[in-house]
């Protein structure tokens, strides 16, 4: 059986003149002695299953976050430590005890695209689902698609690097949630609003939903006690309301990112405000889990795949990747070419244009160059 070494492994080092292995904690791979141990991780249990290099299973345990000591004790029985890699899918806020109790105890944990899962138990002949079976499909993964698999960002990243993410990652959720509000809200209001004055309202108000343009309405419908204006009124205080918990948000956002080196390095590109920073900066945790820009830039999904067969060959889209890094990077991408724009960014889009690429590959290939140079600022932030 064939192991493949790629960036990761141990790196043999002469220190005082004795050859001595060290052993960093991303620095695992497979060898004969790696013990395989896949998780199943759901809300109130947890199942996983221990296999050795070879496929061949060794035991297996269920437990939950009350008991995460028995988890532990379990794997130290399996083998040395750093022989030991622990696969999850992504864990989601099912599995952070877990993760966070690995983490501390220093154990290797890589994570396992859940559509790597989904094909392998497709391609199996019996096509069983139970927590264990799901555990092991995943151990599985581990085995024959090593190369496809990230080290999780809790194995690798520093204490600093953890809680920046987290935090960022929290208030940008929510403040994802909170602009999908304020759209949906607007698309009602426009549509009521037209009910209420027909297209007339342009004229005491270009800009529907400025400030004043909202002041203006609710003043105009104070007195009109109509379902249709008390309906728009609603609308109105609500639309205010969001509105100023997005500015808060974005007010905390900025903060945290002014204490982050790597946020402050990001901004330096042209068309990526510290809100943006702070994106990418919650997707990425830590660039130590990248070997290189081609590989951060395919997790991204920006990096075009290649079909290809005999004399044929083509690039299609990456539809796969972490999509919130990639509208990070498109956000940024759509600020270089817009009218007040980068001029490098916007001199290397219209060159491929010349090329004969469509408006949207030619946005691509600027992405992928965009996500390049993320990628440095980031190494060396």
């Amino acid at each position: 059986m064939a192991y493949d070494k790629g960036i990761l492994g141990f790196a043999n080092l002469w220190v005082d003149g004795d050859l001595t292995t060290k052993k960093e904690k991303d620095m695992n791979t497979l060898n004969e002695n790696s013990v395989i141990i896949g998780v199943d991780v759901h809300k109130y249990s947890h199942t996983a299953v221990a296999m050795n290099a070879w496929g061949e299973e060794r035991g297996t345990l269920t437990f939950s976050n009350n008991n995460l000591e028995t988890y532990t004790r379990w794997l130290e029985e399996l083998g040395l430590k750093e022989n030991i890699i622990v696969g999850l899918e992504d864990v989601n806020s099912y599995g952070i005890h877990l993760v966070e109790n690995l983490r501390k105890k220093n154990y290797h944990i890589r994570y396992v695209p859940a559509i790597l899962t989904e094909r392998e138990r497709k391609v199996s002949t019996k096509r069983h689902k139970s927590d264990a079976v799901d555990a092991k499909r995943v151990g599985k993964v581990i085995l024959t698609k090593y190369e496809d698999t990230l080290p999780a960002k809790e194995s690798i990243a520093d204490e600093r690097e953890l809680k920046t993410a987290r935090s960022l990652d929290l208030l940008l959720m929510e403040r994802r949630d909170l602009t999908r509000s304020k759209t949906i809200l607007k698309n009602q209001l426009h549509c009521l609003i037209h009910q209420r004055y027909t297209e007339s309202y342009r004229e005491h108000c270009p800009r529907s939903f400025s400030k004043k343009a909202i002041r203006w309405f609710l003043l105009d419908l104070k007195e009109d006690k109509s379902i249709l204006a008390t309906s728009i009124v609603r609308r109105l205080e609500r639309l205010l309301f969001v509105e100023d918990q997005i500015y808060a948000i974005s007010k905390e956002v900025t903060v945290i990112g002014e204490t982050s080196k790597e946020a402050q390095a990001l901004t330096g590109i042209h068309g990526c405000g510290m809100v943006t920073a702070c994106a990418i900066v919650a997707e990425v945790i830590t660039v130590k889990r990248f070997k290189n820009k081609h590989h951060f830039s395919m997790y991204a999904g920006i990096a075009p795949t290649p079909h290809s067969s005999g004399r044929k060959h083509k690039m299609h889209t990456n539809p796969f990747g972490n999509r919130q890094l990639n509208r990070a990077i498109h956000t940024v991408a759509l600020s270089q070419i817009a009218i007040k724009g980068d001029p490098t960014g916007k001199e290397y889009y219209q060159r491929k244009l010349k090329e004969g690429k469509t408006k949207l590959w030619a946005l691509r290939c600027l992405k992928h160059q965009i996500a390049k140079v993320v990628f440095q600022k980031l190494k060396y932030a």
